[in-house]
């Protein structure tokens, strides 16, 4: 099941308070003064447990977490646009380029249109109608160690971009 791309957002998620991530230890006894003050330090319950706003654990998306049960991290999302690999030559910059981008479910050719209605994969279909033409930043737009496609970063939406922009 695919859950509609606009529930798909990034968000930030934050370590349990049990865990060692959370700087505010002692824990005190619940329903006590102490817990009431410890719960102002910046920590906020949810339905397992309690959560430490000072102990980020990463940017998530939630839909995809519902989905799938642990936390799946934003540029894992496979509802969210990716490039295609590319090769690079030289270290990258903060410069736009074009590239094919999509869901990680069309680039790795798990789209229904890459299939017939009888489930056969199509031969010789070399791409889905959701891939498109894009401008992103090479830079931004660089792969983690884990990872077959990038997370997508819009030249637009490049931080750095005014500073890479020639002065004229």
């Amino acid at each position: 099941m695919t859950i509609p791309t606009e529930d798909h957002k990034p968000e930030p998620f934050y370590w349990d308070a049990d865990t060692d991530h959370c700087p505010h230890k002692p824990i005190p006894e619940r329903g006590t003064d102490a817990w009431d003050q410890w719960m102002t330090l910046g920590h906020q319950p949810y339905d397992d447990g309690v959560l430490c706003l000072d102990a980020p654990a990463g940017t998530g998306c939630p839909a995809c977490t519902a989905e799938l049960g642990d936390m799946i991290a934003w540029s894992a999302c496979r509802n969210r646009d990716h490039a295609r690999a590319r090769q690079l030559p030289g270290e990258p910059q903060h410069q736009p380029v074009a590239a094919d981008v999509a869901s990680l479910e069309c680039l790795e050719r798990e789209c229904d249109e890459y299939f017939t209605d009888e489930g056969d994969e199509i031969p010789g279909k070399d791409t889905c109608s959701h891939v498109r033409r894009m401008e992103i930043c090479e830079a931004c737009s660089e792969p983690g160690a884990a990872e077959d496609f990038p997370a997508v970063v819009a030249w637009t939406d490049c931080a750095k971009r005014t500073a890479a922009r020639p002065v004229s």
